[in-house]
């Protein structure tokens, strides 16, 4: 007979990560929050910077704009972290089932997060550029690394999604003959 304690106490520790991660974040999107009401000007060029524009002199709704995008990520990654702490606690229970729905729900907002990565270059291309004289705006769009990881990770999640489902159905039936 197989002894499930290590696998379930494997997930118990990565929900614990996930749960501190979610924590870290949240405590991220609050500095984020809090340096964007006291100094919008430095936030916003800042953000620029890190995107790899240069910061020049911006609107106060380019500022905005950057880091609502900013802030949209932070919550997407949220709810990725979310559904991955109930996706461990579902395992760490020793449900399968409940853990394939969820892992289901994961690999949707992968995707999700997917394309909202590559529309907010755009939107972040253009709005920080958009005070730059003309011939020097910008509207970029790549395809590389952290795109082919969230791609692979999506997939991971909805193959995981029918492991568990068949690994639910697989318990069910070796619960009925039991």
């Amino acid at each position: 007979m197989l002894d499930p304690q290590p696998i379930l106490a494997s997930a118990r520790r990565l929900q614990t990560i996930m749960s501190a991660s979610l924590m870290l974040l949240t405590g991220s999107a609050l500095a984020l929050a809090i340096l964007g009401i006291s100094d919008p000007d430095r936030a916003g060029q800042t953000l620029a910077r890190l995107a790899h524009f240069p910061a020049g002199e911006m609107a106060a709704w380019q500022n905005w704009g950057l880091m609502a995008v900013i802030l949209i990520h932070l919550l997407v990654w949220g709810v990725l972290l979310t559904l991955a702490r109930a996706l461990f606690g579902q395992l760490a229970m020793g449900n399968p089932a409940g853990a394939s729905g969820i892992a289901r729900k994961l690999a949707y907002w992968l995707w999700f997060m997917l394309v909202w990565g590559l529309i907010s270059q755009v939107i972040v291309s253009a709005v920080a550029t958009w005070g730059f004289p003309a011939g020097q705006r910008a509207i970029s769009i790549a395809l590389g690394t952290p795109q082919l990881s969230v791609a692979f990770s999506a997939l991971i999640a909805s193959f995981m999604a029918r492991a568990f489902a068949l690994g639910a159905d697989l318990w069910q039936d070796h619960q009925e003959v039991v």
